[in-house]
């Protein structure tokens, strides 16, 4: 698909509206479902119901020699099972293929495309299956604000007949298995209470000021989003991060061309430096796939009936199985850490987890490829991922192994509009944590929604990991040329040169495996300042900026030795995320894999 080449910008993802503005984190609405769509129906492995056939033949009065043609049968749905990580090159391309292909077979569909053109917004969430992807939409068709139009301390933002849309896709014919039609929830509304009372209102207040912003937010039941110090973005050398605030205003969809208003502001000159009005929350839009699969509905009747969702939800914070033991724990900034024993035996501590860092983005604010939006403002950003969980909301069976899930967004908070589309470059990541019975485990991240992304792509993203091995004392050694080297101080790796690392235990035959690492990876000594700090608006603040030189992780690189030394690994891979053909559902992957051996 070409690019579009219009006006569209795209500003930062949400700020950590949560950790600036002081206010309590709370994870109670995202734990309350899963993270790719469906209910907390069971505990258990439900499976869908199987489905008659529907046969056509044609005929002819007379008898011929000719055999009869038969439409093909359509199969059943069958039991649903999750297709599992352990081929990394499959999965990413069952992840970046499929969920495109099932859209546009249940959009086809009448009654599923007046559910989205019907509705205030809506997103979709994939899940991939043996054989089968599943998709289901969610679209709410009622918005209201509450105090909504003027600066308030505090909003009601209130959801309505959220429909819901699930389907089944055959994935060697394509052909659409089973619709399932219904209310999110069994027709509960969802209600966000929007509160500002320990909120810095500076920059919304001088973006107020603004003629442009008061022309865009004339006659709209609008609502603040956010008003807070920058701290995810660095505008430019004259403007590092946390130099400048931003404000964001949102109000129904339905109200005009416009969706939203962010601005970009200098509160200690008063000064609005630029205000961007996107017309859509997404570059690509479900409505955009409708118009693509209009007229071309299946030639069959497509059964309904419920498709449940298999998995276990909201799981406690150890889950064992095929002689893994996995605790988890919610993290302010990178959704969740673990630690894992295998056999008994430690395999990873708890500073297993996804740390910030300094991504290397291509600017943001752009018009065109190297042509800034404005000569102020060239946007750079962090990407830290996280600022609040849910943690891991699902489990897996995986057959040999399982998986734990877990999802989240940059200042998530409470936000299920998040889910629906209803906020300015919706985005979401998905980590899955798989562990196998011979010692194997693989991390994938997931990027299931398309984030901001500008008229030249969407940026390049970096996905970084830290790995934390289980042994008190160990050496490293990098596989090269087809033989195994010894580490003796840090150092970091390229996976073109070095496709594998080993990390051996100094006090027993244990080690790790690093099979599959990530694009580049550190070995360093273990540092507990380097790698922990205090789970606080304070404490991330201090990271940010205090010790922000090592949110790039070469400046970890001290040349202290490694050999029987408590180790830790930084690991990260890069993609420019325009590569899909379509940024809304043509999502990417990154994945390791591990090994515990001799265990």
């Amino acid at each position: 698909m070409t690019r579009p080449s219009d006006e569209r910008r795209y500003d930062r993802r949400d700020v950590l509206r949560a950790a600036l503005a002081g206010a309590t984190l709370s994870l109670a609405g995202c734990s309350e479902s899963t993270p790719e769509g469906g209910s907390a129906t069971s505990t258990g492995t439900p499976t869908a119901t199987a489905t008659s056939p529907s046969t056509t033949t044609r005929t002819t009065e007379e008898p011929t020699e000719e055999p009869t043609e038969q439409a093909e049968e359509l199969p059943p749905v069958g039991e649903l099972r999750y297709a599992s990580p352990r081929d990394l090159g499959a999965y990413g391309d069952l992840v970046e293929n499929r969920k495109l292909v099932a859209l546009k077979r249940i959009l086809s569909v009448p009654e599923a495309a007046r559910t989205v053109r019907g509705a205030v917004s809506s997103s979709a969430y994939h899940r991939i299956f043996e054989e089968r992807d599943f998709v289901e939409i969610l679209a709410p068709h009622e918005m209201t604000v509450e105090n909504g139009g003027s600066l308030e301390e505090r909003y009601t933002i209130t959801y309505d007949d959220i429909r819901r849309v699930r389907g089944v896709i055959d994935r060697e014919s394509d052909r659409l298995l089973k619709l399932d039609f219904g209310r999110w929830r069994d027709g509960e509304s969802h209600t966000i209470e929007e509160e500002h009372d320990t909120t810095n209102l500076k920059a919304a207040k001088v973006s107020l000021e603004h003629p442009r912003v008061k022309e865009v937010l004339a006659d709209k039941e609008w609502y603040l989003d956010y008003s807070a110090r920058d701290l995810v973005a660095a505008y430019s050398e004259e403007y590092p991060l946390y130099s400048l605030s931003s404000a964001g205003f949102n109000w129904n969809d339905r109200e005009g061309k416009i969706v939203s208003l962010v601005t970009i502001v200098d509160t200690d000159a008063g000064e609005v430096m630029e205000v961007f009005t996107p017309t859509r929350n997404s570059p690509d839009p479900l409505t955009e796939v409708l118009d693509s699969v209009e007229g071309q509905a299946p030639d069959y009747e497509v059964p309904r009936g419920s498709i449940p969702v298999p998995g276990s939800f909201d799981p406690p914070e150890t889950v064992s199985g095929h002689d893994w033991e996995v605790r988890w724990e919610d993290t302010l900034h990178d959704g969740y850490r673990i630690d894992a024993s295998y056999k008994g035996k430690p395999v990873f501590g708890r500073a297993t987890k996804i740390p910030w860092m300094l991504s290397d983005y291509e600017p943001f604010g752009m018009q065109a490829p190297g042509v800034p939006a404005s000569e102020v403002l060239n946007f750079h950003f962090w990407d830290p991922l996280g600022v609040t969980g849910p943690g891991v909301l699902e489990t897996h069976d995986l057959g040999n192994g399982f998986r734990i899930r877990g999802t989240f967004h940059t200042g998530s908070e409470d936000r299920w509009e998040w889910r629906f589309g209803q906020n300015y470059g919706p985005y979401r990541y998905i980590v899955d944590w798989s562990f196998f019975a011979d010692g194997t485990c693989v991390l994938t991240s997931r990027h299931p929604t398309t984030g901001y992304r500008v008229t030249n792509g969407y940026p390049r993203y970096t996905f970084h990991v830290g790995i934390e091995p289980g042994f008190d004392r160990a050496g490293i050694s990098a596989y090269r040329d087809g033989s195994w080297e010894n580490v003796p101080e840090e150092a970091g790796f390229e996976r073109t040169a070095t496709p594998k690392l080993r990390i051996e235990n100094s006090d027993g035959p244990e080690r790790i495996v690093f099979e599959y690492p990530g694009e580049r990876t550190y070995a360093l000594e273990y540092d507990e300042e380097f790698i922990e700090y205090e789970q606080s608006a304070a404490g991330l603040e201090n990271e940010m900026i205090n010790g922000q030189q090592y949110l790039d992780p070469e400046n970890h690189l001290q040349g202290a030795s490694i050999e029987d030394e408590k180790l830790y690994l930084r690991t990260l891979s890069s993609k420019d995320t325009g590569e899909g053909l379509h940024a809304t559902t043509e999502p990417f992957v990154f994945g390791f894999e591990l090994r515990a051996e001799n265990y």
